[in-house]
């Protein structure tokens, strides 16, 4: 059965970080399955370094990355200078979400498994694309 690991930021287990996903306290790591089953993995803490005030900072891409190796899709709210270089450079999908819960958030990643997916294979095969999907509400099919 085909599956995606998928990591969110946050702070406190139930919403995703406003802010850039590599400033969140922790990371929630979880596998969705085609036949929309969601499987909690773990939590890990995000032991990255901090910003040094420039968005961007190679550093903690490089360390975020490290932790989360095993990941297929970043989730974050907001459209980050690494986000940008993570979709250009890594085989990691990253996707922009305009909602809060993480609940919400698996589901509309369930609802846009296919498409996600198909992404995440591409990127696999060496197809890095700067290509970003954007998932407005738990309504919207990417």
């Amino acid at each position: 059965m085909r599956k995606i690991r998928v990591t969110v930021g946050s702070n406190d287990g139930e919403n995703i970080l406003s802010g850039h996903m590599g400033e969140s306290k922790d990371f929630y790591v979880y596998d969705i399955f085609e036949n929309g089953e969601l499987q909690f993995l773990e939590k890990r803490e995000n032991t990255s370094p901090k910003e040094t005030g420039k968005h961007g900072f190679s550093e903690k891409r490089k360390a975020v990355m490290q932790l989360l190796s095993d990941a297929e899709v970043f989730v974050g709210k907001k459209m980050s200078p690494n986000f940008v270089k993570i979709a250009c450079n890594t085989k990691c999908q990253p996707v922009v979400i305009k909602m809060d819960k993480i609940t919400e958030i698996m589901k509309a990643i369930t609802k846009s498994f296919d498409t996600i997916y198909k992404l995440v294979e591409q990127r696999k095969q060496g197809n890095l694309t700067r290509e970003i999907p954007k998932i407005n509400s738990v309504e919207t099919e990417l």
